[in-house]
């Protein structure tokens, strides 16, 4: 097994830096195109859901500029990706599914993180306690 970890400031220029985090220790651990690929992506997602959701509106006032944890666990058969961070929690169950029509009708931006997520790994787990929420993305993968 195989663990990686870095942290990252929450902002918008964090997100290809944790693209090419994830991507370069999967690339190290041997893992596959196509579930790097789906990896690469919901990792961006999560990593921009928190730095646009989790520290919305907030960044500009907090010195120092809060940041937020990834850890990547590499294991035979599975990859996991750990968010942690001290933002805003949310209630996943609470996430409703996008609304392409709304999306095209120029009536509602956005709203695919979620729903990409979910489509990309096969389990996610979300906790928040004590002002730290934990977003764990699970992908299973050939050994």
């Amino acid at each position: 097994m195989s663990r990686s970890k870095q942290i990252f400031i929450a902002e918008k220029s964090a997100i290809p830096r944790v693209h090419d985090f994830v991507k370069d220790t999967l690339a190290a651990n041997g893992v596959g195109t196509e579930p790097t690929n789906d990896i690469v992506l919901a990792c961006d997602e999560a990593a921009t859901n928190i730095v646009e959701h989790a520290f919305e509106g907030k960044l500009a006032a907090l010195k120092p500029k809060p940041q937020f944890v990834l850890a990547v666990n590499c294991c035979k058969n599975r990859v996991t990706a750990t968010f942690f961070d001290s933002g805003s929690s949310f209630n996943m169950q609470e996430i409703e599914p996008p609304d392409i029509q709304k999306n095209l009708a120029g009536e509602k931006r956005g709203g695919y993180g979620v729903f990409l997520i979910r489509k990309l790994v096969d389990k996610i787990v979300y906790s928040a306690r004590r002002r730290l929420n934990i977003t764990r993305l699970v992908k299973e993968v050939q050994g």
